[in-house]
């Protein structure tokens, strides 16, 4: 028998992977104790996967060994994949609560790591964590404000392609998210240069879908389509609503995920975002969805920028499709606004 194993399977990226390995694996398997459900998913997000008929659930908080320990030596030798996404992902909520924070992120990833050697140690393990772990590095780099975004000079070679795994880690202000991902990229990374286990690491910026609640701090593009549905203003923080990301469809990382399970690479660090193709300031894609719609977007602006929250970040995936050339992102900017508008504008909760 051929089993995937998901942490976070009620989360965004966790539930994508359910959905789409159900019909590439015998069984599916989850772990999610579902602790804060407006950062884990929508509501009946484990409902939904546990209508895949080949989806077994169970709820187990990563940080806890035991049970973790019962869940994979169940399974055992038939797991052949592993992908970790159970995390807690909001900035805002690490700095209240640095210690539960860490204790989720790094000290569940080492659980998992841990369980996963012992009882399925051919397993491929992939570790998705996030941009975050460079904090404001991104920020040293020689950047120029225009009249919608803020951009890297034409001249600095992370210009055309974006940031690649070269940036420096060090001296950099970094939230406690940041720390905590950070401990947890690391230790998975040694898992595979020392142990031998077949362990890869997604650093991602922007990653978002119809399986995201869209809250503040957490989900942006989602949570702009959902306050523009709303009609609630959208809170635009700081770097006057300049600020660049690169949006990344959660389908197109599951699918890199996928890619790299069929051939191990054990060790690697990849870049994964949607590239310079994807990438957009607050502001243009509040144009962006405006025009796409007809439908305009009400926005608050507070001018104090969130703590170590980079001004410009386009992710170089060369290096991954360097090693797979058989990805690239099958989904672009229009396609993410719009099937976050039909999805916000479908849900119960919206009202005329």
């Amino acid at each position: 028998m051929d089993i995937a194993v998901v942490t976070g399977s009620a989360g965004l990226v966790g539930g994508e992977a359910v959905r789409r390995f159900a019909s590439r694996f015998d069984l599916v398997v989850g772990i999610d104790d579902e602790p804060r459900q407006e950062f884990s998913g929508p509501a009946g997000a484990v409902a939904e996967a546990r209508r895949v008929p080949n989806y077994r659930h169970h709820r187990v908080d990563v940080r806890d060994q035991a049970a973790v320990d019962e869940v994979l030596r169940v399974w055992g030798a038939d797991v052949r994949l592993v992908v970790h996404t159970a995390g807690q992902p909001s900035s805002a909520w690490s700095a209240e609560r640095p210690s539960i924070d860490f204790g989720i992120n790094a000290v569940g990833a080492v659980t998992v790591l841990d369980s996963v050697r012992r009882h399925c140690g051919e397993a491929v393990f992939t570790l998705v964590s996030t941009t975050e772990v460079y904090g404001d590095a991104p920020d040293a780099l020689p950047l120029v404000e225009t009249a919608t975004r803020w951009e890297l000079d034409p001249s600095h070679r992370f210009h055309e392609h974006g940031v690649d795994e070269s940036i420096r880690l060090d001296r950099a202000g970094r939230t406690f998210l940041g720390v905590s991902k950070l401990a947890a990229d690391l230790v998975a990374q040694e898992h595979g240069r020392q142990l031998g286990m077949k362990v890869g690491v997604f650093r991602c910026g922007s990653v978002t879908g119809t399986g995201q609640t869209g809250v503040r701090g957490h989900g942006f593009v989602s949570h702009l389509v959902r306050s523009a549905v709303r009609r609630v203003p959208y809170p635009v923080v700081g770097h006057g609503g300049k600020q660049v990301r690169d949006v990344l469809d959660a389908r197109d990382l599951v699918d890199a995920l996928w890619q790299f399970y069929l051939d191990p690479r054990p060790g690697e660090v990849y870049h994964l975002g949607g590239g310079r193709e994807r990438g957009a300031s607050v502001l243009e894609l509040i144009a962006r969805y405006e025009h796409l719609t007809g439908a305009e977007v009400p926005f608050d602006y507070s001018p104090q920028p969130r703590f170590a929250d980079p001004r410009w970040w386009i992710g170089d995936t060369r290096k991954f499709r360097r090693d797979y050339p058989r990805w690239s992102p099958a989904h672009d900017l229009d396609d993410v606004l719009l099937a976050l508008h039909r999805h916000w504008s479908e849900a119960d909760e919206v009202v005329a």
